[in-house]
C-alpha cells in the first residue's frame, strides 16, 4: 500500500486512518491484517496488487478472507491500480455513512 493511499482519505476530511489493523479468527490465535482502516466504523480501505489476481493461492486466501472480514462486520475498499482517486474516496465515504446506519 503506498503512501499516496494513506494520505487520500484525510485529504478529503476523513480522520487518520490505523494501519495494518489485527481482525483475529474465531481460534483467537490466527489473524489477518487490514491495510488500513476505521475500527470505530469498521472500514477497511485495502491495495490489492497483481499478485492477488495471478497467483491461484493468493486469490483462494482472498476470498476465504473477504468473507471472514465481511461476516464479522468490516466494510472492505478494495483498492486496484487505475483505480481514480475521485472514485476511491465516494466509495469510501458511501462505505462510512452506512456503516453508521441505525441498525446496520
Amino acid at each position: 500500500m503506498g503512501t499516496w493511499l494513506r494520505l487520500l482519505p484525510m485529504a478529503a476530511g476523513f480522520p487518520r486512518p490505523e494501519t495494518q489493523i489485527p481482525v483475529f479468527r474465531d481460534d483467537g490465535r490466527s489473524r489477518y491484517f487490514l491495510d488500513m482502516g476505521w475500527r470505530e466504523v469498521m472500514v477497511a480501505v485495502e491495495y490489492d496488487g497483481e499478485q492477488h489476481r495471478l497467483d491461484r493461492g493468493i486469490y483462494r486466501n482472498d476470498r476465504t478472507r473477504s468473507e471472514f472480514i465481511a461476516d464479522i462486520g468490516w466494510r472492505r475498499i478494495r483498492v486496484v491500480a487505475g483505480d481514480r482517486k475521485a472514485d476511491i474516496i465516494e466509495r469510501t465515504r458511501r462505505a462510512w455513512t452506512s456503516s453508521q446506519t441505525p441498525g446496520r
